[in-house]
């Protein structure tokens, strides 16, 4: 490990203990604190599914030695997990005459309840497996599924296992069951479970249960992607998963030896796979916990704010047509992203409409606008990532739904991710002109997302940016890489060699004392050419400061190597999302908007789009936002020279926090336009 870098397993770990912090922090309301547990969980969860299989795979000494650091960082992080929401989280909800059941005796109403939710609903679900090592069998556990295993003794002395499923993939995991004396309680149906196990075992003794679960490896490799039929082979990856090898056991610490050993031999695992875990998994599943006091516990509501130049119109494109528009999501409404395509759907001036999808959401509206533009007698094409990781399967209903509306599907490139988010409108004027409407974000087309993530959208009738995506959407038609777009940079055409000639323009005019610096906002930095030049930048005396939201395998700090540059971190309520790319350029400065990170997935195997901003205004909106989240001192973190998060707030130092402030900024704006 060269000395000025972090693994970035190690980096990803401290990025998820950032969540823990929003966890604990006992100035947050406790609902979303709860849901900063379910973040953290759900993060874990993908960690496992993603990211450590390689290090168990592959038996090398560096490898090996990386393994047990991280699974010592997942232990510590984990410890904390239970001890937040133990000690701090259930006894704010007490407090609040919340009561969560676990291991209390239940009241007799609730006992009744409870029996006849396990009978009537539960037990339908229940399926038993008994372990009988001595005969040949297979014992298969369903990837992130929750189990117990159970420990009986029948009449005759004897001891013996089986395991049960959990059914949280069929029913809420959490159940708020009668109010008694104005108090709410509330339970899991892993407890009421517990709680009838006799029910199911009516003839044996039992003697423990713990929960078990697997993760699985999921993060699949496509030998060839260049031969046969790509979309059977994502097809066939999907169901690989649910028979992926075991890349972690969870199981309750206070499992006794006999039934680990059980476990070990009947899943067919490895010491190091089986890790130590409280009496519940999975909870990311408190994303659902109920509420009976809303909105009572929960943190400030921040309703869409409205951008006043979409408001009562007849026409979004005559408002485009006149100016750019850039449009700052979760703060103000994604509704504008809706209102153009629906337009264009409807709009009989509207010819052609092109677009890249990455994750759609379930239920995407986008989508059913462009299967009206379709019946409409619109020509559409749209290009469906299918290789999104977990999203192939959505994403493949909809090409299909899509095709059948008579879209022109273009399905993912071989060894190539189309990560870019764009869209083009074709419309007629009265002469018979056509116009080009273009559309260009730094995040996904997914109106579930955009009520949490924190992206930009823009858009724009200007031929710099309109002649550039036609340039992009050909080549995703072609597959053939014709003129470089001129504004534009593109990562599949030149966006990682544009970025190192910005950096050295700032080496270069710091040399000749002139203004210099880089800002990158990105969420994950390991490029090692990126890396590689901002550290000449900085020995150079170029000012770098970085916001770097997850993966960041770069060490600030480091002496005589990367001295200066500062890296900072942001977590907050809504998940920064948004990529900038700032340089100085000896004041005439060059502002990019982007879908891109700072990865090498990023730069050398995907298509990516980061989009020049030349108005004035929009720069100034761009620069002010800059402001606020490096004036923030209560959500972001500045990352030192082990990688680890350091909050910088003085005692008698004013809280400042950017998201609030920017969402103050933007209704402060409207109401004195």
């Amino acid at each position: 490990m060269q000395n000025h870098l972090i693994p970035s397993e190690i980096s990803w770990l401290s990025f998820n203990n950032c969540i823990l912090d929003e966890a604990a922090d006992i100035n947050n309301a406790v609902y979303d604190r709860i849901k900063f547990l379910a973040i953290h969980s759900s993060n874990l969860d993908e960690f496992f599914r993603v990211k450590i299989n390689k290090l168990q795979k592959k038996k090398t000494k560096k490898n090996s030695d990386l393994l047990e650091d991280v699974l010592r960082e997942v232990n510590l992080q984990q410890n904390r997990f239970g001890k937040i929401w133990s000690y701090s989280i259930l006894t704010e909800l007490a407090l609040n005459d919340i009561l969560y059941y676990e291991y209390q005796e239940l009241l007799p109403e609730h006992l009744t309840e409870i029996e006849y939710y396990f009978k009537s609903i539960i037990l339908s679900y229940i399926q038993v497996v008994y372990i009988t090592l001595s005969q040949p069998k297979t014992y298969f556990l369903n990837n992130r599924a929750l189990y117990f295993l159970v420990k009986l003794k029948d009449s005759k002395g004897n001891y013996n296992f089986a395991y049960l499923n959990i059914p949280s993939d069929k029913l809420d995991r959490f159940k708020q069951l009668q109010s008694v004396e104005n108090r709410h309680y509330i339970i899991s149906i892993d407890t009421i479970i517990r709680k009838c196990l006799s029910l199911i075992f009516p003839a044996d003794k039992i003697i423990s249960c713990n929960a078990i679960k697997l993760n699985r490896d999921e993060n699949y490799l496509i030998e060839d992607e260049n031969s046969g039929d790509l979309i059977a082979k994502i097809e066939e990856k999907i169901e690989e998963r649910k028979r992926g090898s075991a890349t972690r056991f969870l199981y309750d610490s206070n499992m006794d030896a006999d039934s680990f050993s059980i476990c070990k031999k009947a899943f067919k695992l490895y010491k190091s796979e089986m890790i130590k875990g409280g009496s519940h998994h999975n909870f990311f599943d408190l994303f659902k916990f109920p509420n009976p006091v809303k909105p009572k516990l929960q943190g400030s509501s921040y309703p869409n704010l409205p951008h006043l130049p979409f408001e009562n119109i007849t026409s979004i494109f005559d408002v485009i047509k006149k100016q750019n528009q850039l449009l700052h999501f979760p703060y103000q409404s994604y509704y504008y992203v809706l209102q153009f395509f629906n337009q264009a759907a409807i709009n009989k001036n509207v010819t052609e409409i092109k677009i890249t999808l990455y994750r759609i959401s379930s239920q995407s509206l986008i989508a059913n606008a462009l299967i009206s533009a379709a019946k409409n007698g619109k020509k559409v094409t749209v290009f469906v990532e299918v290789k999104a990781r977990f999203d192939e399967h959505n994403n493949l209903f909809w090409s299909k739904e899509m095709k059948k509306a008579g879209i022109k599907i273009i399905q993912s490139l071989p060894n190539l991710k189309v990560h870019a988010k764009a869209a083009m409108v074709t419309m007629k004027d009265k002469y018979g002109n056509k116009k080009n409407y273009g559309y260009l974000s730094t995040g996904n087309f997914n109106e579930s997302t955009a009520n949490i993530y924190s992206d930009f959208g823009f858009f724009t009738a200007e031929t710099a940016y309109t002649d550039d995506l036609k340039k992009i959407f050909a080549f995703l038609k072609t597959k053939k890489k014709g003129a470089e777009p001129k504004h534009i940079l593109a990562a599949g055409f030149n966006m990682k060699e544009k970025l190192l000639e910005l950096i050295d323009n700032e080496i270069k005019n710091k040399k000749a004392d002139k203004p210099a610096s880089v800002f990158l906002k990105v969420n994950g930095l390991d490029e090692k050419d990126i890396i590689d030049k901002l550290i000449e930048a900085d020995k150079a005396g170029v000012e770098v400061t970085l916001i770097v939201r997850g993966i960041c395998t770069l060490l600030p700090g480091v002496k005589k190597i990367s001295q200066n540059i500062k890296i900072y971190r942001i977590v907050d309520m809504f998940l920064e999302h948004s990529r900038i790319y700032k340089f100085a350029n000896n004041g005439q400065e060059k502002i990019y908007l982007s879908s891109a990170d700072m990865l090498s997935r990023n730069l050398n195997r995907r298509i990516e789009v980061a989009f020049p901003l030349y108005d004035e205004k929009h720069i100034k909106e761009i620069n002010k936002i800059i402001e606020l989240q490096l004036e923030d001192n209560t959500k972001r973190r500045i990352i030192n020279s082990q990688g680890n998060n350091e909050l910088e707030m003085e005692d008698n130092e004013t809280p400042r926090r950017a998201q609030t402030e920017i969402y103050n900024w933007i209704a402060e704006a409207n109401s004195t336009s």
